[in-house]
């Protein structure tokens, strides 16, 4: 072979090429591997991996993948094919080859037997380690040739320099990173050969370029070594060694490059897998409007935005590629709670791709992605969510709207309805007043005359006339004295007292009423001392005679009144509970206000409720109720356990008796 001077070379030339040169071919074996790998289930797009063993000993295919590169039909389409080599340049390239795979299937085993948890990027970082040679073969493969018939190190760093303007390791770093590669190949193309870790410090993982740098002294052993060391003994002794000179000759066995690949067939090969790619965008977008048109059927029109989140997000899962999705509302009205992540992994947080939908000023919500190769979806169906989306956030904000003039409606009504019982309650204290004194007068003469004639009569019909009379005038009074207690209520007079014993003086004295009415009035008092409470006496009796009253007035002949006494050291409670028809809900709705009887007219004014539920609020308490129609009523009155204030020194507290009616 005739020698090739420095000046022989076109060094201009390279470097314009270099310049231009925005990757590596492929192997035709690649390429042809690729479009005859069975595909499954129509899927052209599949991001399973490399479908033929071939495309691992393939430089080409290897840089696409470190670049980013994931779909295998995509590497075909945009990648040009080796040319035809002279016989020269043909035995350069296999002999570079050999060693990049010998590099490459040693790097491998070396991470597998340290477990890293990827030891194919390793493997194709060992693969293109001198990516600088390769970039020179696909540019000028006879200046491959050149390279490797110097024998001499500064020869060879003469042409590097008169070719690439620099040394071979600068120029394959500078190569990874103008063509975005991965870190670890600028780290290995820059020192694959500093087996003395001098330079360690500078790679940005230094225990992944230390497999590479065991392969390369591996490599270098066998008999296709770059080094400049012409007539070495091709047969090492090492069982290692011999190991990978087995494996590398098993695996590339033919040629680098095919000499029966033609050009028209690489252009046929691209355009084939370009079409496939078209179509399997086509069968996406297909399948996208597919699963639009399902997701639009199975709908309800009233569904609530999280639920139609959670649907579109299932429906984004089916894409091809995507593992993981979720919609997220961006407009706070538009999502009454906020979605729970439903991605238990946390390095699956961050999403791949978002997607806005809604208008494109302000969109309304967002679908996140995960993905390995996902295509951007199509116009037509993105506008297509993005309509839907803005329908289901402009229903959604029409019904907020909606609840919050009925809210505000329902704040109107509710303040009107106070201010009219605060009226009511006026009018009606104005009326007690001026009835208690008009009256009460007369009430009093009448009831008196009535006692004096009922002392001095003896005829039985004139004594029960008389006992009429005074009944019915003590009725009255109490008719006017609770007329004034609703309307003005007196102050109370707290005092220490015996809740305990209240209630059951309460129950005792309503037997006499509860046999006339054959009802069964049950006591079950707290078991104990009765518990001393600083409160009125005289409002806890008038309450727990209201409870008791009302109670049995609802309970039918045979039926149970049971009343109850409980609590703790903060609060005791009384429970009155019948089992009577119970309350409608018309009942229900004015139980507490004057005037209003569930009764027939002439059993009362329904103002027992009206002035115990004064009572309990005026001491800081709480009456409520249950009720089920059919089945009784159950009333319960909750009272703090106030302490009563500090005497002043020398003064000692008597606890009253408890009050008697």
């Amino acid at each position: 072979m005739r020698p090739m001077s420095v000046r022989s070379i076109r060094s201009p030339d390279l470097r314009r090429q270099f310049e231009r040169l925005g990757g590596l071919p492929v192997r035709p074996t690649s390429a042809r591997a690729t479009l005859e790998a069975p595909v499954a289930d129509g899927d052209d797009s599949s991001d399973s991996g490399p479908p033929h063993p071939s495309t691992d000993f393939d430089p080409g295919w290897a840089l696409a993948w470190l670049r980013g590169g994931s779909n295998d039909l995509a590497i075909v389409a945009e990648s040009t094919w080796w040319k035809g080599l002279s016989v020269e340049a043909t035995e350069a390239m296999d002999r570079l080859w050999r060693n990049a795979v010998a590099v490459s299937f040693a790097a491998r085993r070396l991470a597998r037997e340290a477990k890293d948890p990827d030891p194919n990027v390793i493997a194709r970082v060992g693969l293109l380690h001198r990516l600088g040679l390769w970039a020179l073969a696909a540019v000028d493969p006879e200046s491959l040739v050149c390279w490797l018939a110097a024998t001499d190190a500064d020869r060879r760093r003469e042409l590097e320099t008169a070719w690439m303007g620099t040394d071979l390791s600068s120029f394959s770093q500078t190569l990874a990173s103008r063509w975005s590669c991965n870190p670890l190949l600028g780290d290995a193309a820059w020192l694959f050969d500093d087996l003395t870790g001098e330079l360690a410090a500078c790679a940005v993982d230094p225990v992944r370029l230390r497999f590479i740098q065991q392969a390369h002294s591996q490599a270098e052993q066998t008999p296709w070594s770059l080094a400049c060391r012409p007539g070495r003994d091709p047969g090492p002794l090492d069982p290692r060694i011999r190991l990978l000179m087995a494996e590398v000759q098993s695996r590339c066995g033919g040629t680098f490059v095919e000499p029966d690949a033609t050009g028209r067939e690489e252009r046929l090969t691209r355009e084939i897998a370009s079409l496939r790619l078209e179509t399997a965008r086509h069968r996406a977008q297909d399948e996208g409007r597919d699963r639009l048109i399902a997701a639009l059927a199975d709908s309800d029109p009233n569904e609530r935005p999280e639920i139609w989140a959670e649907r579109a997000g299932l429906s984004w899962c089916d894409t091809p590629g995507v593992s993981a999705a979720r919609v997220v509302w961006l407009d706070a009205s538009s999502a009454s709670e906020r979605l729970i992540d439903p991605l238990p992994d946390q390095t699956l947080r961050i999403p791949n791709k978002v997607l806005p939908i809604g208008d494109s000023a302000r969109p309304v919500a967002e679908v996140q992605l995960w993905n390995t190769d996902l295509c951007d979806p199509s116009p037509l169906n993105l506008a297509a969510w993005s309509a839907w989306a803005e329908l289901v956030a402009d229903r959604t904000r029409l019904r907020y709207k909606l609840d919050a003039a009925i809210n505000a409606f329902r704040r109107r009504v509710e303040g009107e309805n106070v201010e009219r019982n605060k009226a009511k309650l006026a009018a009606l204290g104005e009326f007690a007043a001026g009835a208690g004194h008009e009256l009460n007068n007369p009430l009093a003469v009448i009831l008196g005359r009535a006692q004096l004639l009922l002392g001095r009569s003896d005829d039985p019909e004139t004594l029960r006339s008389l006992r009429a009379i005074i009944v019915q005038a003590q009725r009255a009074h109490r008719i006017l004295r609770d007329l004034m207690y609703v309307a003005r209520p007196p102050e109370p007079r707290p005092r220490l007292c015996l809740v305990d014993d209240i209630l059951r003086s309460s129950v005792r004295d309503a037997q006499i009423e509860a046999e006339a009415r054959s009802v069964r009035l049950v006591g079950d008092p707290r078991p104990g001392p009765s518990v001393k409470v600083w409160a009125d006496p005289d409002s806890l009796r008038h309450v727990a005679d209201v409870l008791v009253r009302n109670a049995l007035e609802a309970t039918p002949s045979g039926g149970t009144v049971c009343v109850r006494s409980s609590g703790d050291e903060n609060a005791f409670r009384w429970t009155v509970k019948d089992n009577g028809r119970g309350l409608s809900a018309h009942e229900a709705t004015h139980l507490f206000d004057p005037f209003f009887c569930g009764r027939q007219a002439g059993r009362g004014l329904g103002l027992g409720l009206p002035r115990a539920t004064r009572i309990v609020e005026r001491a800081g308490g709480e009456l409520t109720w249950q009720s089920t129609p059919g089945q009784g009523t159950s009333f319960q009155l909750k009272m703090p356990m106030t302490m009563p204030p500090p005497l002043p020194d020398g003064i000692v507290g008597e606890l009253p008796k408890p009050p008697r009616e």
